[in-house]
């Protein structure tokens, strides 16, 4: 029976979700005040039943990332990202126990990183290569965007560590996706309308700024339901609020149990006294945009994602072609409008830099968006993209592959009170590629499996993305032979 485009495209897709995940997952960061915040409650709530996080937060799972209540302490973080870590959790927890094996505080990090963020966080990539497939991109370009946005973006480095970011940005995508595929075809589904609301939700109590994000969203969905006729569809509003309130009631409950209030969060109680000032500030520390602090996101050289991952100039002349094209007229409207306003929104944080980080990790949720207008670009402008794909991959490699000796030091030359100084050297190479030359790694599979040491650690990523991507040219060369390989 001949195979459909469909099929093939999806086992192309496959190899490129491998592709990224086995990137994600040959990472593991180390201990970091905001990660352990996140996985103290995991394991207090799967080892305890309990949400105080008393026993982890000044020992194994140390952090200042807390809130202090009634003479307990509480991880001050949005909780999506804990409820993906404990049902990673809970069946890796069960397997070490029957097989009579200690799960060391390592194993733990390790497991709940790569089952609760980077296994999910990996499902962008082979969604950005179908969707390219379907908006008449060549295979080579789709390629290149689905990778150079998983892999060329700081959505690297903070899918192989327990953060919220990378999880908010593919949710928020994936809802995108579904509106955008109904305005395509012409109707929603209340099952997929209800899906979108699900992953709204989700986006929102794991990172909260993302709230910003469903209001920009909200008005595309409105809008598609005007084009598809459906604007006066009462089952629609119905699911949608269904979907979205199921998703928020764990973190209103969280709240509740904790606080007596729904909507009082652990940023009302932090431990720490200057946190507790700066949270108490405006909205949960966040006031007036500051267009130097969005300059210093964006185009400065220390810490600029442009910077960081070039991949993301090309968007720019994508936006030109979608305002082309009256069709897509109103995706370059939400993308570029979500970028902007974003950006804005978080140059009014009061440590808009993220703390010790290594990019201005805050803004990781609208970085999937500037797969649109990647997208939009001509196939005669892909050598921008075979340019500016690999060198962001590289930069982004050394960024999460390296170690954090250098980076507070860093940070107290670079700012002064909330502004960067006069120093413009960029984090990659003045900490990153020192750190790897010097044999100062983050933990990966090269070190724990194979015993290797410094940059040969990461030889056998190299050698397995080398593997994947042979079965890669092979699908889309030979699919008859690979249809008989596989087939009993």
């Amino acid at each position: 029976m001949k195979k459909s485009p469909i099929h093939a495209a999806l086992r192309e897709a496959l190899f490129v979700f491998l592709m990224v995940l086995a990137a994600y997952g040959y990472f593991s960061s180390e201990r970091d005040v905001n990660i352990n915040s996140r996985l103290a409650l995991v394991k207090a709530f799967v080892d305890e039943g309990r949400l105080e996080i008393d026993s982890y937060h000044n020992t194994e799972l140390y952090t200042v990332d807390k809130a202090y209540f009634n003479g307990h302490y509480y991880s001050d973080k949005a909780i999506g990202a804990s409820m993906l870590g404990m049902a990673a959790y809970y069946p890796v927890r069960w397997v070490y126990y029957q097989i009579g094996v200690r799960l060391t505080p390592r194993l733990f990090r390790e497991w709940v990183t790569f089952l609760g963020v980077s296994l999910p966080a990996a499902f962008l990539a082979p969604f950005l290569y179908v969707l390219a497939g379907q908006l008449g991109a060549g295979r080579f370009k789709a390629l290149l965007i689905a990778l150079g946005i998983s892999l060329g973006t700081p959505l690297y480095k903070y899918s192989t560590a327990f953060y919220g970011h990378a999880l908010a940005a593919v949710f928020y995508f994936l809802a995108f996706l579904i509106w955008f595929s109904a305005r395509r075809k012409g109707s929603v589904s209340l099952s997929m309308a209800f899906i979108s609301a699900v992953l709204l939700g989700f986006t929102v109590i794991t990172e909260y700024p993302t709230a910003l994000l469903l209001v920009l969203l909200g008005f595309y969905m409105l809008y598609t339901l005007v084009q598809t006729r459906q604007v006066f569809d009462w089952r629609i509003y119905v699911v949608l609020a269904l979907g979205f309130v199921i998703s928020l009631s764990p973190q209103l409950l969280y709240n509740y149990s904790i606080y007596g209030s729904p909507f009082t969060t652990g940023y009302s109680y932090e431990s720490n006294a200057e946190f507790q000032a700066a949270h108490a500030a405006n909205i949960m520390g966040i006031g007036i945009p500051d267009l130097r602090i969005f300059f210093y996101q964006t185009l400065h050289p220390s810490l600029g994602v442009v910077w960081q991952s070039p991949v993301l100039i090309p968007a720019v002349g994508g936006w030109f072609f979608m305002a082309r094209n009256r069709e897509y007229r109103p995706e370059l409207l939400f993308s570029l409008s979500g970028v902007i306003l974003f950006i804005l929104l978080i140059s009014g944080y009061y440590m808009w830099w993220g703390g010790v980080a290594l990019t201005p990790r805050h803004i990781i949720p609208i970085l999937p968006l500037f797969a649109l207008p990647l997208l939009f670009l001509p196939e005669r402008f892909s050598w921008a993209l075979f340019l500016l794909v690999p060198a962001s991959i590289f930069q982004n490699l050394l960024m999460t592959a390296s170690g954090y000796t250098g980076l507070y030091e860093f940070f107290e030359t670079l700012i002064s009170g909330n502004l960067i100084g006069e120093y413009t050297g960029m984090l990659v190479y003045e900490i990153c590629l020192p750190n790897i030359l010097a044999g100062d790694l983050m933990s990966n599979r090269g070190q724990n499996l194979f015993n290797l040491q410094g940059a040969a650690s990461l030889t056998p990523l190299l050698v397995l993305e080398l593997g994947i991507m042979a079965g890669y040219v092979i699908q889309i060369s030979h699919p008859k032979y690979w249809i008989r390989f596989t087939k009993k």
